[in-house]
């Protein structure tokens, strides 16, 4: 079937709706498809209910922010749900979700102080957020910071032409802007809680932690290598193929399967699409064909 199960919604930091990304998802002919919003499983009744409508298959998903100080990985991992039960991945999220919130409000909150002249309020960022849909609460979205940078530009506060990558460097790694900070649970922790909801957890875009770059992963081996140790030792269950902007996505992804095969691991299939106008429309870009998860 082909697949891409690496989809973002507006219920995290997507553009679009969960039932609009399903049904773009059928007008470009995929066939199996999986919502992995960030920290949050909110958008995944809406997006099955179109997706099956629309004769697509689909698994629940969620993209979990986590971290391993050991090897010094600051990113995510994916957890697929093909029960269709993920109760105590839930129950984790939800203490999450509720810390990205304080984090924007906070953030808020200090953008009243800088910018003075501007009518800035965190009221003013999620009516922003919920277009159309004035009747979700707060609780409804994963907030991230790309939250404040959408609703900065939309409204004026900062420049049409500042990048995401710029207004982070300057308003948010400064501390000038940045929340609360929060922990963020472990990698082994993510993977306990997923595996006990019978989930299964995929390492995704390995090529982002060796700047997407097949020659800096040649020089750099046994950090790749001792890397998917790690998570294998944790009982990771799959690595994704996926699309980098370099021009290295079949290398990278050759490489991919090679060490997948040594591991026993499964491969999966995502462009990581953050909808239309998000810089990351990739819908089109990748798939794969997959039989099963």
């Amino acid at each position: 079937m082909k697949a891409n199960l690496h989809l973002h919604s507006r219920i995290s930091d997507g553009t679009e709706w969960p039932a609009e990304v399903a049904l773009r998802a059928y007008r470009t002919g995929l066939e199996w498809v999986a919502l992995t919003d960030h920290d949050t499983l909110g958008g995944v009744d809406e997006f099955q209910r179109a997706a099956l409508k629309l004769g697509l298959k689909t698994t629940a998903a969620v993209e979990i922010d986590c971290t391993a100080p050991e090897i010094g990985y600051r990113s995510e991992l994916l957890a697929y749900f093909p029960q269709g039960h993920y109760e105590h991945t839930k129950a984790l999220l939800r203490e999450v979700t509720k810390r990205r919130l304080e984090y924007v409000r906070s953030s808020i909150r200090k953008a009243q102080c800088h910018f003075v002249k501007s009518q800035v309020s965190f009221e003013n960022l999620l009516n922003h957020k919920r277009q159309g849909r004035p009747e979700l609460p707060p609780e409804a979205f994963s907030f991230n910071k790309i939250d404040m940078f959408l609703y900065f530009k939309a409204h004026g506060i900062i420049a049409q032409d500042v990048s995401y990558r710029a207004f982070k460097k300057a308003y948010l790694d400064t501390g000038l802007l940045s929340g609360l900070p929060y922990e963020k649970p472990s990698c082994a922790d993510v993977i306990r809680m997923v595996h006990a909801d019978g989930g299964l957890v995929v390492l995704p875009h390995i090529g982002h932690e060796f700047e997407d770059s097949i020659q800096y992963i040649k020089a750099n081996q046994k950090v790749w290598k001792s890397t998917l140790d790690y998570f294998s030792s944790l009982g990771l269950d799959g690595i994704e193929l996926y699309w980098y902007r370099n021009g290295d996505t079949e290398a990278i992804n050759r490489l991919v399967v090679s060490e997948a095969e040594k591991r026993h691991l499964r491969i999966t299939y995502g462009s990581d699409c953050h909808g239309p106008g998000s810089g990351k429309e990739t819908m089109e870009l990748f798939w794969g064909e997959l039989k099963e998860l």
